[in-house]
């Protein structure tokens, strides 16, 4: 009887996936791990699409049967390689493979984790925030503008702000980019703005923070305290953090659970604020998001591995 594989979506340098791919060897799972950023002499690929998805895929050590996968990890693919090629051919090239071997990928059978449609939807920050409201977490006052005047009768009427990043700085010139949570007073605010989508918040006044990863049924918390007054504890020494378990109310793991269904996944990473009188506040939830860094990290592995077994 063939052992139906486990199909890993991602990089050769992600430790994180690593640590699932091995908790997955601890209970003879067989894993084909592929990198769609090789597609050429690293990735061969031919599938007739149906009811199921017939065809093969093969990797420089690896051949899978498309039809065979019983779950798939999608975790962090490498950017696409085609820098050797004219800039309209080059953006040609990478949105086929996107659209074309991402969407194989996308479509061969099995529990996904997560969906990548679905992880897509949950990335909007703004919709992330309505939902999470709507299911009854306390959400931060929030402004999504370009427009100058609109940040100061925020400010007038919630105070102190911040500003937050909706996806990040891309890479450029091979180097990675990053725009922490930041104070900001609409004074600082100009037409400039007008430029592109702002997000604009009222601070949380918050004691510390949480960061909590459900995967399937299994929830692990973890209280996370910086030195000083830390406002986005991500910014600082990362070797200062404490760590504590952290207890969840039946309530909020429920309503974590139910942000998660609202949206298709079965998996995430919830980051909440903790306020001095112990309640929390919803910060964001990534859908994709790290956990190799949490004193649990063994445990969760265990868990994306079980998931991932039971398919």
């Amino acid at each position: 009887m063939v052992r139906r594989p486990v199909l890993v979506v991602t990089s050769l340098e992600d430790v994180t996936a690593c640590m699932v791919i091995a908790a997955l060897h601890e209970r003879d799972v067989p894993v084909v791990r592929v990198d769609p950023a090789d597609i050429g002499a690293g990735v061969r690929f031919a599938a007739r699409l149906g009811d199921p998805v017939r065809g093969g895929l093969a990797t420089e050590t690896r051949e899978l049967d498309l039809a065979t996968p019983r779950a798939v990890y999608h975790r962090r693919p490498g950017r696409w390689r085609f820098g050797h090629l004219p800039e309209q051919a080059r953006a040609f090239a990478t949105a086929e493979a996107r659209h074309g071997l991402g969407g194989v990928l996308a479509s061969v059978p099995g529990l996904h984790v997560n969906d990548v449609f679905a992880t897509s939807r949950a990335e909007y920050k703004p919709l992330q925030l309505k939902v999470a409201a709507e299911l009854g977490f306390r959400v931060p006052p929030t402004l999504v503008t370009n427009d100058p005047a609109a940040v100061r009768v925020f400010e007038e009427e919630h105070g102190p702000l911040v500003y937050k990043t909706f996806r990040g700085v891309p890479p450029g010139d091979g180097h990675a980019g990053v725009v922490w949570t930041q104070r900001v007073r609409a004074s600082d605010v100009d037409e400039r703005l007008g430029v592109t989508a702002h997000l604009f918040q009222a601070e949380v006044p918050k004691i510390a923070d949480a960061r909590v990863t459900v995967v399937g049924d299994e929830v692990f918390a973890w209280r996370i305290d910086a030195p000083g007054e830390a406002l986005d504890w991500r910014a600082g020494d990362w070797d200062a953090l404490r760590y504590r378990p952290f207890v969840l109310s039946d309530g909020l793991a429920g309503m974590l659970r139910e942000y998660l269904d609202r949206f298709g996944l079965v998996f995430g990473c919830f980051d909440l604020a903790i306020t001095e009188d112990g309640d929390c506040v919803w910060i964001e939830c990534n859908p994709n998001g790290q956990w190799g860094f949490l004193p649990e990290a063994g445990r969760i592995a265990d868990a994306f591995a079980e998931l991932l077994r039971e398919g």
